[in-house]
Formats: structure tokens, sequence, C-alpha cells
């Protein structure tokens, strides 16, 4: 309940009723509680399987991954530098982020080639470098799973409504 005089509202009679109505009274209150229960938002859970301290370097761990998107860092690199267990550390990620750290890192890193590619004249190869891309063509093929086209399209429709 939002606030206890609600709650005393509701039950104080109780205790001040004649034992002979008191068991049909509370029968009566007992749903009355249940209706004002059904229609009351539940509390959002505060609670967390997990230490501020791990959730404090898993956020450590992500601005490092975002400062430089280029860098591909392994997950075994992250725990041993970070001094976290690898699988803690997908897990506490996930809780965190609502992703797997693969997943949501190349969310980041083709946001960032989208950018680059509407706002710079860069090549393909040295935008699929900046973002962590081994080859042009891995990097092609994941934009297109998330884009539906190719990159080179992708530049190719967005100047097309820029100078439009």
């Amino acid at each position: 309940f939002s606030s206890a005089e609600q709650v005393g509202a509701l039950l104080d009679p109780l205790y001040t009723l004649p034992e002979r109505l008191l068991i049909p009274y509370a029968k009566l209150k007992f749903q009355e509680l249940m209706l004002v229960l059904s229609r009351t938002p539940a509390p959002v859970s505060t609670t967390t399987p997990y230490k501020a301290d791990q959730i404090a370097v898993v956020r450590q761990i992500h601005e490092e991954l975002l400062s430089d998107l280029g860098q591909r860092r392994t997950i075994e690199e992250l725990s041993k530098r970070y001094l976290m267990n690898p699988s803690t550390l997908k897990d506490v990620f996930k809780f965190v982020y609502d992703q797997p750290i693969a997943a949501h890192m190349k969310e980041h890193r083709l946001e960032r080639a989208a950018l680059l590619l509407r706002t710079t004249d860069a090549s393909l190869s040295e935008i699929a470098a900046q973002v962590g891309y081994e080859s042009q063509s891995k990097f092609s093929s994941a934009f297109k799973s998330v884009y539906g086209v190719l990159p080179r399209e992708y530049r190719k429709q967005t100047f097309r409504l820029k100078s439009e």
C-alpha cells in the first residue's frame, strides 16, 4: 500500500467490533483487501542477485568496451583484468544491460558504423576496422543482418535522402 493510513482505515474497525460480528466482518474486509490489492501495481523489485561491486565492475567494463569499438576484447581477457569469473561476468552483464556482451557490442558497433556511413567519406574497410571487424565482408554481412541492406547501399540511401 502507498500508506499505512490506507491499511489502517481498512482494518482498524476489526479491533472495536463485538466478538459476534468479528468473523463475518473480517471475511468482508478480507475480500475488500483482495480487491484493493488486485488494483494496486506491484512494487518494482530493487533486489538483485549480484553485489553492488560486481555491477560497478561490469559498468566499468562496459565503458571500456565502448571507448574503443575497434578493439576486440575477449571475455577471458576482461575477467582476468577485472578479477571476475567469466560466467559471473557474462551473467552480471546480461542482468545490467539485458543482452549478452556479444549482442550488445554488435549493436553498438553497427550503430557507430551507420553513423560513420552517414557522416563521413571513409571507405567501408576503414569503417569496418574502426568498429572492430577484421574484414569488410564480415562487417557487411553483420550490417546487412541488422539494417537489411549492405553498407554501401545504406550510404547511398542516406546520401539520397540528404540531397532531397
